[in-house]
């Protein structure tokens, strides 16, 4: 072929590509505009939580918002109706989970069945999950709930000042009871630590946006030592609390099985259950560890966020905390929608290209639904930043537009299986502090109130940011119920 006609054939060929990338640029949904070659890197905040800042590209650019980092694409829901219309009435397209190179092949958060692609793997997960966790299991589960509620009110009398370990060993108490029939050391619980410490990497893995591998996956295969690969050395790091996580706490209890002196959890029903069927694959022991291991992780630390969260929120609101004690199914609500837990979820991935309100969704795109961003539309929820339980109390015989409980725990077939338990659990410890403490503001050597900043911190699950506050029991009766011994037939 002569020179010049091989020259005229590349160069309509890059001409016809870079129309077609221009014709497909053109039905996207709008977005901040990028640059060439990195596309939104740059805008992608790391400094501040991102549910703001995508809420405000919402507010600028629609409830649908597109973003680009070296050709990864990202769709950004920023209301009810897009969430709805596309996670759930469309669940089908867009229950798939995009790559996730730092947290899964990294840190090795590849057991996580939150994490895994939509596939028959996950729905076995899922399954098996489901089964013991759904609404009608929760009622087993409350003794445990019960011993755990007692024991935070003690410890709350006690040392008020240590709230945040005590919610955190509650949170974890119940949730290792279940999983793995695990009774907590009432100080320094190992168990309750390792939680901590792999949350903390996770927290920064998933949407945080700040590892290039993420969208440059071939940078997995570089030396660790390389300049610039500090990624690697962490997740290196991160990957061993991950997997002790996930094995430890799976170990002991198959050994305490093997001793007989295993009780009754997750884990080992299903272990029994497993060891007295014949012709079950061997895989199946492994999605049993993979489920417990998650639920002893979510089932932790989201219900931590959403307790201190709920602390800080009667910390700051008196007035709301007196009326909660006589309706705290509104207050429920409220703490769900005020501080959200889970600000953007994980995010989802649709399998075939779609079209929503005239604009295109390429196949294998990122869609993040940000439900902070519904919770806080002010349409939906009049000044949404006021912590306004009685918002969610049937109003002239009409109940509210929208349960936050509908919004909070994820869309479509990749809601959150577990939160049946959670709200169970906080909703007892809420119940239990209201009607026997008194939450208030810390005060300083001088007297004066110590008033908390309504901040959290970035990731995942959303935390408050440390604060303090005090507890007070709210009566001699009060404090006699909390330091008493528990009878058969009590708390």
């Amino acid at each position: 072929m002569p020179a010049s006609v091989l020259f005229y054939v590349s160069f309509l060929l890059v001409v016809g590509i870079a129309y077609r990338r221009m014709r497909m640029r053109a039905r996207l949904p709008p977005g901040p505009p990028g640059q060439w070659l990195f596309g939104n890197l740059r805008d992608i905040p790391h400094d501040i939580p991102q549910w703001l800042t995508y809420k405000h590209w919402g507010e600028k650019f629609g409830e649908i918002v597109y973003v680009e980092v070296f050709g990864k694409r990202k769709v950004i829901l920023n209301s009810l109706t897009a969430v709805t219309e596309l996670l759930e009435k469309r669940s089908a397209n867009y229950s798939d989970r995009p790559p996730m190179v730092m947290a899964n092949d990294l840190m090795c958060w590849h057991w996580d069945f939150v994490h895994m692609r939509y596939s028959d793997w996950w729905r076995l997960h899922r399954k098996t999950f489901h089964q013991y966790f759904q609404a009608r299991a929760i009622p087993a589960y409350h003794p445990a709930q019960m011993r755990a509620t007692r024991t935070l009110l003690q410890r709350l009398s006690k040392d008020p000042t240590r709230f945040v370990d005590h919610i955190r060993e509650h949170a974890g108490g119940v949730i290792l009871q279940v999983v793995y029939g695990y009774e907590i050391q009432p100080e320094n619980d190992p168990y309750v630590a390792l939680a901590k410490e792999a949350m903390q990497g996770l927290n920064q893995a998933v949407h945080s946006g700040i590892y290039i591998v993420d969208f440059l996956p071939v940078l997995k295969y570089v030396p660790s030592w390389l300049p610039g690969a500090g990624f690697k050395r962490k997740a290196k790091a991160w990957a061993k609390s991950s997997l002790a996580l996930r094995d430890i706490p799976f170990e002991n209890l198959k050994a305490s099985l093997e001793a007989g002196t295993a009780t009754p959890s997750f884990s080992a029903d299903n272990l029994e259950k497993l060891k007295k069927s014949k012709g079950s694959p061997s895989s199946l022991e492994e999605v049993i560890k993979n489920c417990a291991g998650i639920a002893y992780l979510a089932g932790s630390d989201t219900t931590i966020a959403f307790l201190l969260t709920w602390i800080l929120a009667m910390t700051l609101n008196p007035e709301a905390q007196a009326k909660a004690r006589a309706e705290v199914d509104a207050i429920v609500e409220e703490t769900l929608r005020w501080g959200q837990v889970v600000p953007l979820g994980i995010p989802h991935m649709n399998i075939t290209a779609d079209e929503y309100n005239g604009y295109y969704i390429p196949a294998g795109t990122t869609i993040v639904a940000n439900a902070y961003a519904i919770l806080h539309d002010a349409d939906l929820f009049p000044e949404p930043d006021k912590f306004i339980p009685e918002r969610f109390l049937p109003q002239d015989g009409k109940e509210p537009p929208l349960r936050p409980v509908n919004v909070a725990f994820g869309f479509g077939r990749r809601v959150c299986p577990g939160r049946y338990l959670a709200l169970d659990s906080s909703w007892l410890v809420m119940v239990c502090i209201i009607k026997t403490y008194i939450i208030d503001m810390a005060v300083d050597a001088d007297g004066k109130h110590i008033v908390p900043q309504v901040e959290f911190a970035g990731g995942v699950v959303a935390h408050p940011k440390p604060f303090e506050c005090s507890f007070t029991p709210r009566s001699t009766e009060a404090l006699a119920l909390i330091q008493s011994e528990p009878t058969n037939n009590s708390t």
